[in-house]
């Protein structure tokens, strides 16, 4: 679930930018943690060295995911966003007017950032597109989908997803409820389209069958607290 293919590690760790890399220290935090809340005091620049944090949005009981950052992603703290541990994480951090003069050094890393963050931009639209218009089946398989081209392929065929992500931080991706995403996974398990392998492994046998949803999704409706939902217009 990398955001952006671009690995900001992998820069970092030329020579020429050995002082902006020295800028950075590392901080750890715990599976569950939320390592930075909303408008945080703290206005840091940091980049995910291992494990993987999500970035959502929560309002009341409600929690809205805008991204699952991976080693070489990079994120500030001075958002109105909550930053969280799906797993046990290492981050390099720089309070931001550091990072930004350090920065100012190396122009040409300037691209490198860009395309980081505009990643990270389209995600985020995307999801918010996804949320408002597609049902949640249809989110499922879509990011089923795109995250079958960066699967590892396996002798036999097919791709296998270790996003080791339990049912519930999936959901929060997905907007959904757990037992809504339960029952989705065990009707595309039996149409086998896929395979739950291990702990939060998904064993993709054909991804190009992942365009077509089953007819059993027909009467499938974005879920919201467990309970179908009819959108403006969407006929029952």
């Amino acid at each position: 679930m990398k955001v952006s293919s671009v690995d900001l590690l992998e820069e970092l760790d030329k020579p020429r930018y050995q002082t902006l890399r020295q800028a950075l220290r590392p901080r750890r935090f715990a599976r569950k943690t939320v390592a930075f809340e909303p408008l945080s005091e703290e206005d840091l620049v940091f980049i995910v060295k291992s494990g993987r944090v999500r970035v959502y949005l929560s309002y009341e009981d409600k929690e809205f995911c805008l991204a699952v950052l991976g080693p070489g992603d990079v994120y500030s703290t001075h958002t109105r966003a909550f930053v969280q541990a799906i797993e046990d994480v290492e981050l390099l951090v720089a309070p931001s007017d550091v990072f930004r003069r350090r920065m100012e050094e190396f122009p040409g890393l300037y691209t490198t950032m860009i395309r980081v963050l505009g990643s990270l931009l389209g995600r985020a639209l995307t999801i918010i597109d996804s949320l408002a218009f597609k049902k949640v089946g249809i989110r499922l398989l879509e990011m089923l989908s795109t995250e079958a081209t960066h699967g590892r392929p396996l002798p036999e065929g097919g791709v296998l997803l270790e996003w080791n992500l339990n049912n519930e931080q999936l959901a929060a991706v997905l907007g959904t409820t757990r037992q809504t995403l339960s029952s989705l996974m065990n009707s595309l398990s039996r149409e086998g389209l896929l395979e739950l392998r291990g702990k939060g492994g998904v064993y993709i046998p054909d991804p190009a069958r992942l365009a077509h949803p089953p007819k059993a999704w027909s009467d499938v409706r974005r879920c919201v607290s467990g309970r179908a939902r009819r959108r403006p217009g969407e006929d029952l």
